[in-house]
């Protein structure tokens, strides 16, 4: 597969700090014809977790030979490896720490390498900004057409985050809360396929909980819904989503990640 010049973003770097435009800097100080995309720059402080979903559901959009930079590294200055990941169709480049363990779920054999050809990096590195002295001078470099094999060495151990799975009982689906989007929404980690798989094997009206209030309605679109009372939709990511239109469910439930969201079968009236 061949690079193209289309660089994507990912970070807890928020936007006050001048690190994100750093990093910039040193990448098109190697490559001028780089395009960035900034997929986010407000992953919360430290959270792989929530980078690891944001790219999940992110990288895919991109043209093939997209490399994907991701930055979310509380492991910086430790023994934790910097990596580059070469996909079907992609690249990632980033810390050992996980955040690209959606890859393995469908690319078992993804080349992992890890960065050790330091004529790549910059001259003085930090203990405290990979990102600027390893991982931005790596992307602009595979940008300009250096090989994946000529960074490092190949690893067939990196890390794999384990992420929640919903539980799939006969009585019952038992999944959670993953993530809260700023409109204060709660996307779950049950899939629109597994919910009507269950649904169709099975007789009566499905009823979806969450700390013990039943969801009363499965909508189409969120201007469908009541606007006083929670609803639920299965999002852009094909995942259950409890909102509240034009309003705030992660508030107004008193909710955060991990809560349980459960699906059972109500009988026929």
């Amino acid at each position: 597969m061949k690079q193209n010049n289309i660089i994507t973003l990912t970070t807890d770097f928020g936007l006050s700090d001048p690190f994100v435009g750093i990093m910039k800097g040193v990448m098109f100080g190697i490559n001028p014809s780089i395009k960035f995309i900034d997929i986010s720059h407000l992953i919360e402080p430290q959270n792989i977790m929530q980078a690891y979903y944001t790219l999940k559901y992110s990288y895919k959009y991109f043209p093939s030979g997209t490399i994907h930079m991701a930055v979310v590294d509380p492991g910086v200055g430790s023994e934790r490896r910097p990596i580059l990941i070469e996909s079907k169709d992609y690249f990632f480049i980033g810390p050992d720490n996980g955040i690209f363990s959606f890859i393995f779920e469908n690319e078992p054999s993804a080349n992992v390498i890890e960065l050790t050809e330091k004529k790549f990096f910059l001259p003085s590195l930090s203990q405290t900004f990979h990102g600027r002295d390893i991982f931005a001078s790596v992307a602009g470099w595979l940008s300009s057409d250096v090989k994946p094999y000529e960074f490092g060495i190949p690893i067939n151990n990196p890390v794999i985050l384990k992420t929640p799975e919903p539980d799939m009982g006969k009585e019952k689906i038992s999944g959670e809360v993953i993530h809260i989007d700023r409109f204060g929404n709660l996307i779950t980690n049950i899939s629109e396929t597994q919910f009507h798989s269950f649904v169709s094997e099975r007789n009566g009206k499905a009823k979806i909980k969450i700390k013990n209030l039943t969801i009363p309605s499965l909508c189409k679109s969120y201007s469908e819904a009541n606007r006083l009372k929670p609803s639920s939709i299965f999002n852009s990511w094909g995942l259950l989503e409890i909102f509240i239109k034009n309003g705030d469910a992660s508030k107004k439930l008193k909710t955060k990640k991990g809560n349980r969201v459960i699906i059972a079968m109500s009988a026929k009236q």
